[in-house]
């Protein structure tokens, strides 16, 4: 079950009060985690970061407390960032693993799939099967001519078919609750603003223009059922691309054979019906389309609300059994002279206004560069240790631990990570060829700033020389 390999509190995030927030930082932390050129663990502060970015996009914010924390109310940025960290973190969204000093941040294979599988539901657009019909015509012809070596690319061409068949299923039942949608509306801003934002940007195929053309998409469905009916009848073909799934998927030759017999018969099935199912969906587009057109002329030409009076006047009479019988049509001023279209007055020009971009604030601007300084001074770099080693070592070959000066947050890190030389991985090698670090038993404070261990730092003689 599903449920059996995702945390309890998982969609508790995203049913608060606080769902906004969330569902924006989430959306931007699908990016930071889907980045291929990059290790998919990440440092903590580099998620904290990227929340802070998430929300200096939002407009407006606030948190609700849901329930009591161990948290103070956040004031700033950098608390609102920290507070949906955790909220993350509690809910399973994001794992935690610290070594050592350093806290890396990731996400489980099962998050990551179903983040992925949210962001690609809202990300919800257009599609554009041209390319998509070419490329499952180029995979049966590159079966045919070599069927041992390509056959598994035909499991290739069967899934896009079914994932091809079942978004045309998706057009037609949402074409379907779209228009009962509008049709039950009464209000024409509604319906109109209904019919271009929900189908023409939404439900509607990118190449749907072409359909009616000679470049149509599908003008290459004769040759893929063709490629695809020759495979089912030509016997060594298709033994050759059952052997091609044996040895690709460890399966049986038995079970090749029905699976390859499987995805050609979808394939056909795919291309054969495909004209009445378009025929369909372009009949409930038509009536959609002439409903929104109605709507649009009606709402220029006719009087104010005397949609909604027509419309109140049919929801009555549909209440009698039998349709009332009008002695005197004239009489009723519902229909008559007084609603006929009238010419348009002139419209004057609207007068003129000054536009203004809004702007960050030099303000905020200011305080995201001190908090992105101060995370870039918290970083601990090999160069960064290495450069504060040369400038505190000079050509001194030993130093001890009071002898080192702390003039920044810069410094500060790299003195209390000098301990951690040999735990800092192949990356600090070069460290501890230059420098080694010697131990004792007693604890010093070091300039009232941090407590820890004595030691002395020597300079090795091979770097000396």
């Amino acid at each position: 079950m599903l449920f059996r390999h995702l945390p309890d509190e998982i969609f508790q995030a995203l049913s608060g009060s606080n769902r906004a927030l969330i569902e924006a930082v989430l959306t931007d932390l699908a990016e930071v985690f889907y980045d291929h050129a990059e290790d998919p663990i990440k440092d903590k502060s580099t998620i904290i970061e990227s929340i802070e970015d998430t929300l200096h996009k939002v407009d407006t914010f606030s948190w609700h407390e849901d329930h009591k924390e161990s948290f103070d109310s956040p004031k700033t940025i950098h608390d609102y960032a920290l507070r949906i960290y955790h909220r993350l973190v509690n809910t399973g969204w994001l794992v935690e693993e610290q070594e050592l000093y350093r806290v890396s941040v990731l996400m489980t294979p099962q998050i990551s799939m179903l983040l992925r599988s949210l962001v690609e539901i809202s990300r919800h657009g257009k599609r554009n099967y041209g390319a998509t019909v070419l490329s499952i015509l180029s995979n049966l012809e590159a079966v045919a001519k070599h069927p041992t070596e390509r056959g598994v690319t035909l499991r290739q061409s069967a899934e896009a078919s079914r994932d091809f068949s079942a978004h045309l299923n998706q057009i037609l039942l949402g074409i379907r609750s779209l228009q009962r949608e509008l049709f039950a509306s009464r209000d024409p801003k509604v319906i109109v603003a209904g019919f271009f934002d929900l189908f023409v940007e939404g439900i509607l195929i990118a190449d749907y223009k072409t359909i009616k053309t000679s470049n149509n998409p599908f003008r290459f469905r004769r040759q893929i059922l063709e490629l695809t009916q020759e495979f089912l009848s030509d016997t060594d073909t298709l033994n050759k691309v059952a052997q091609c799934y044996v040895d690709q998927q460890l399966i049986s030759l038995e079970e090749a054979q029905v699976m390859v017999e499987k995805d050609c018969r979808d394939i056909i099935q795919t291309f054969s019906n495909i004209e009445q199912r378009l025929e369909r969906i372009d009949e409930y587009r038509y009536r959609l389309e002439k409903r929104a057109a109605d709507t649009a002329r009606y709402m220029d030409n006719s009087r104010p609300g005397l949609a909604n009076k027509v419309a109140g006047i049919i929801s009555d009479v549909a209440k009698f059994e039998h349709l009332p019988v009008l002695k005197n049509v004239f009489g009723s001023r519902f229909v008559g002279a007084s609603s006929a279209a009238q010419p348009m007055k002139r419209r004057e020009p609207p007068p003129p206004r000054v536009m203004t971009p809004s702007e960050v604030s030099a303000d905020a601007i200011k305080l995201r560069d001190l908090q992105r300084r101060f995370h870039e001074a918290r970083q601990v770099t090999v160069p960064k240790m290495q450069t504060y080693l040369e400038r505190q070592m000079q050509a001194d070959k030993s130093k001890h631990i009071l002898d080192f000066t702390i003039e920044s947050v810069e410094d500060f890190v790299c003195f209390d990570h000098l301990r951690y030389i040999g735990s800092l991985g192949v990356s600090a090698k070069k460290l501890e060829d230059s420098f080694e670090i010697h131990f004792t038993n007693q604890y010093l404070d070091v300039h009232e700033f941090v407590e820890c261990r004595e030691f002395n730092v020597v300079r090795r003689s091979k770097a000396s020389a």
